[in-house]
Formats: C-alpha cells, structure tokens, sequence
C-alpha cells in the first residue's frame, strides 16, 4: 500500500508537531541510556527500540542518536550543558535547544538518584551471557515517584545493559507517546566514541529551528523520512 502526502496537509500538520516528538521521543531514549548504561559510560553501538534502528554513541553525559527516518539527521545530548543538538550532515546545518524538564530526567550519575535492583535470573541475548534484573529507581527528593525497568547486564561486555524494559510515561502533549518500550543494543563497541562525535563542524550553519535542519521546505524529504519510517517500523517478530 503505497500513501501520497498533500503538501499543505503535511505541513499543516507535520511540520511543528514531528519535530517536537522526535525530541521527546529521544529524550525518553537516552534517559534509559543515562540509567542503565553505566558501566561502561564509553561505546558506539546500533540502539534498536519500537522496530527502528539506530546508530548511537556515549560518552560520559554526551549521548549522540542518528535519527531512522531521515539520512543526516543526528541528535545530540549534552547533559552538563542542559542542550541538545539537532544536525543535518547532508544540509550542514544545526539547532540547539534548552534540555526540557532537566530534574525529570533520570540519570545515574546524579546523586539524587537511587536505583534498587535485584537479580532475577540469567539469559543469553544474542550470544551475550547476561544476568537478569529488575530494577526500581526514584529521586531521593521524589520517592513517591517510583518508576520500574527490567534488564539485563552483558557479562562479557563489562556488564554492559544490553537489553531494558521500561514504561515511558504519559505525556499529555503527545498522545500516544508513553507505554511500555524496549530497547536493546548490538553491534556493541566499548570505548570507540571519540569526542568528535559529539561537536559540530565549525562549517555548519547555526538555524532558527527544527524545521530548517529537516529541510521541510522541501517536501522530497519530509515525503522520504515518512517512507522511511514506515518502512522501519515493523511489528515485532513473536
């Protein structure tokens, strides 16, 4: 089945709504990241979650995701900044924008944080020995806010979290957004991010907003990103 997007109807209603839940999409991503993925706190690897891949690199705070959908389009967090960074490698152009909601963003390395975890088993994820937990974490200035993960520490990867479970909360802004997600990660290469991965070429251009580094003036791209991301969003295998 093929779909042809109108122009004025994809802007009208892709244009400004996209862009944000990319963000916030990929805010809940790397606050998994930040969780669970210490230690090591050092790696590129391929980041799979909701059927979409995606090539992703840590270093300490610094988290960098290539978006599925669109070629080019990276995101940058920058935790001790409080930013993030969105780039188009094709365009050469980038937007910067504040961290939203920064004390809501669970991060391990915050001294705020407790994590509560216990052993339930062990498995084996594509030929990783792993042991199993299940995890509870909470602010310690916040713990009625209690939020509950599964996952599992790679033994041969320096207990590198391989595969976690968690339920994303609701957010009224973007229905549909929260609910249970998996993420899990292959093609797994400790200590090869490297700090240039996570700065801007001094010859990109600095925009005004998301929708210049997507491009969306074209509608080539907008029409190819949505293809992509049908494309790429495949149900499960059972």
């Amino acid at each position: 089945m093929h779909i042809l997007f109108d122009e004025e109807d994809v802007m009208s209603r892709m244009s400004f709504r996209y862009p944000a839940l990319v963000f916030f999409v990929l805010s809940i991503l790397l606050a998994g990241i930040s969780v669970f993925a210490a230690p090591p706190d050092n790696f590129t690897a391929t980041m799979v979650s909701s059927g979409m891949e995606m090539s992703m690199a840590k270093m300490g705070n610094k988290s960098r995701v290539e978006n599925p959908g669109m070629k080019g389009l990276v995101t940058i967090s920058l935790a001790d900044a409080k930013k993030t960074i969105m780039m188009n490698s094709v365009g050469k152009t980038y937007y910067e924008q504040p961290i939203q909601n920064q004390e809501r963003t669970p991060d391990l390395y915050d001294p705020d944080m407790v994590v509560d975890k216990k052993k339930v088993g062990t498995d084996t994820i594509d030929g990783h020995p792993c042991i199993k937990y299940d995890a509870v974490f909470y602010r310690k200035s916040k713990p009625e806010e209690k939020h509950k993960a599964t996952f599992w520490e790679a033994q041969d990867l320096n207990n590198f979290t391989i595969q976690t479970e968690m339920t994303a909360p609701v957010n009224p802004n973007y229905p549909g957004a929260g609910g249970k997600m998996i993420m899990k990660y292959k093609d797994i290469r400790l200590g090869a991010a490297t700090a240039s991965m996570f700065e801007v070429p001094g010859n990109y251009k600095k925009v005004n907003s998301v929708q210049e580094v997507m491009g969306v003036g074209g509608m080539g791209n907008m029409n190819e990103m949505m293809k992509q991301m049908q494309k790429r969003q495949r149900p499960p295998k059972p």
